[in-house]
């Protein structure tokens, strides 16, 4: 029977309360203090952990992009196919502004501090540019599958992507209610993967697949 690293469950526990502060209140109104009240453990047990608020900055960041990860994960199931991998992604990419927001309130936070924190900026620079590189590679093993178009470069159309989703998950999250999430998810996972698509491997056709999706 494997034991439980006790470290490892209290600096998650603490990690979990910090997230739930912030989406809250904002990183800067996020003390160590609050975070420590919250989880319910000592100011010490905090201190062994995390050596600053800087160091609890990046176990924040790291455990929402765990969160991210996992939901996408699970969406992905046993699917190997790079078309359907990638709606799968994009698809839970959107919901997750509306089944678990705390990732993205986290991200919302967090960005809108950036300019302000050289430590922060770097941190977030960071996160972004994983997103980008992670999407930009499945686009890439997609059109050595000869799935998505040949014709794109992938690092512009993941940033494309990742700007398409984002942007609707904020808007439902600073205004939920505002619009048919369902019709806005389907429209967009469909406009996204057309574009990619658009009658690989040439993609002479990308216009008219992408004036399709958008009928």
């Amino acid at each position: 029977m494997a034991r439980l690293d006790i470290n490892a469950i209290r600096r998650r526990q603490i990690i979990d309360a910090a997230v739930a502060v912030m989406a809250e209140k904002g990183w800067a109104e996020t003390s160590i203090d609050e975070a420590t009240k919250r989880a319910e453990v000592s100011r010490g047990l905090v201190s062994y952990h995390f050596k600053d608020k800087a160091d609890l900055l990046s176990g924040v960041l790291a455990r929402c992009q765990e969160i991210f990860n996992e939901s996408v994960q699970e969406a992905l199931g046993e699917s190997s196919d790079p078309v359907e991998t990638m709606r799968a992604v994009t698809r839970i990419g959107i919901e997750l502004a509306k089944v678990n927001p705390v990732p993205y309130e986290v991200f919302v936070q967090f960005t809108a501090s950036a300019k302000r924190d050289p430590r922060l900026g770097e941190e977030i620079r960071a996160l972004w540019e994983g997103f980008r590189r992670t999407t930009a590679a499945a686009i890439r093993a997609g059109q050595r599958a000869g799935a998505f178009r040949r014709d794109i470069d992938a690092d512009a159309a993941a940033a494309r992507h990742i700007g398409a989703v984002t942007g609707v998950a904020l808007q439902w999250l600073l205004e939920p209610g505002a619009f048919d999430f369902e019709e806005t998810e389907r429209q967009t996972v469909e406009m996204l993967m057309a574009y990619l698509v658009a009658d690989a491997p040439g993609g002479e056709g990308a216009g008219a697949a992408a004036a399709a999706a958008n009928r």
